[in-house]
């Protein structure tokens, strides 16, 4: 017997669901990228002449396009919404609405996460390889997010890193990370990156829960304020 669509998807009820970051709308994303595109282009491009000039004139008008409706801020998730995903079984989406930052589709299972990305040339460091600064932004949001989605409100105490090896430009990565220990208030978390199987990156996050209210208004680097 086939079951019926409408008992069994929790997001019949809730169009919310369907995105899990309850931030970025379909329409935003679609946006999103389009402008990382551009920027990869822009960065790559070796056109010169009318061809630069036209495309000069394009960015400018799309730009004042969308600047005559702005908002203070790029859209949040809100703090619930990775705990949410876990419960429904689907991804957070990380950033998607976010044109300056790398977009992660995160899965939880238990007190693990993990996702896969491949970066490209706007995130360089040495020749042909991944800035360490990003992987460091990577371990982060895997961090981060898996323990935002134990619902428990944290600022980071400490990230530490090790760089193992190269990672480079435009491979699938793949992104890890568990839960280790968790004691009074504190939670320690590691999390890697691999490429084929071998870690490049490996990390430490000690992470200390505050009030949720501390947390909404002072924390500037917690597990719930990474966009």
């Amino acid at each position: 017997m086939s079951a019926d669509p409408s008992s069994t998807d929790p997001t019949q009820d809730d169009p919310t669901l369907t995105d899990p970051t309850f931030a970025d709308s379909p329409d935003r994303v679609a946006l999103a990228d389009a402008v990382r595109a551009l920027m990869l282009a822009a960065g790559t491009s070796t056109v010169g002449g009318q061809d630069r000039e036209r495309a000069e004139e394009l960015i400018a008008e799309a730009t004042e396009l969308l600047a005559k409706q702005t908002r203070p801020r790029v859209p949040r998730s809100e703090y619930p919404a990775p705990s949410r995903a876990r419960e429904l079984g689907i991804p957070f989406h990380r950033s998607a609405g976010n044109p300056a930052s790398v977009p992660l589709a995160i899965h939880f299972d238990g007190d693990s996460a993990h996702a896969v990305v491949t970066i490209n040339a706007l995130q360089e460091g040495p020749p042909d390889s991944v800035h360490g600064g990003t992987l460091a932004w990577l371990m982060d949001c895997m961090t981060g997010a898996l323990v935002q989605s134990t619902l428990r409100p944290s600022v980071t105490g400490t990230l530490e890193l090790r760089y193992k090896r190269r990672t480079p430009l435009d491979r699938q990565l793949s992104l890890g990370s568990r839960i280790t220990s968790q004691s009074g208030r504190k939670t320690v978390v590691e999390a890697w990156i691999e490429l084929d199987g071998e870690r490049t990156v490996e990390a430490r996050g000690l992470f200390i829960q505050v009030p949720f209210e501390t947390r909404a208004h002072e924390a500037t680097h917690s597990a719930g304020a990474r966009e």
